[in-house]
């Protein structure tokens, strides 16, 4: 089983995805909208979740505010 990597929007949408690279790509694909994009990564088994916000301008996961 793989880490829980999910993508949430700032309006509400939460997308799954399989992994950080996938979570960049449809990051990526989303940069006309607008608003935080935000990836919470679970890993398998429990323990802490990490939280990035996607930067528009870099393109690229900076630490979550």
């Amino acid at each position: 089983m793989s880490d829980l990597v999910l993508l949430r929007l700032e309006d509400g949408d939460i997308i799954r995805c399989t992994d950080l690279g996938d979570a960049k790509t449809k990051a990526i694909s989303l940069k006309g909208t607008k608003g935080r994009i935000r990836v919470e990564i679970t890993p398998t088994g429990g323990g802490r979740m990490t939280t990035l916000d996607f930067d528009h301008s870099s393109l690229d996961w900076v630490a979550a505010t």
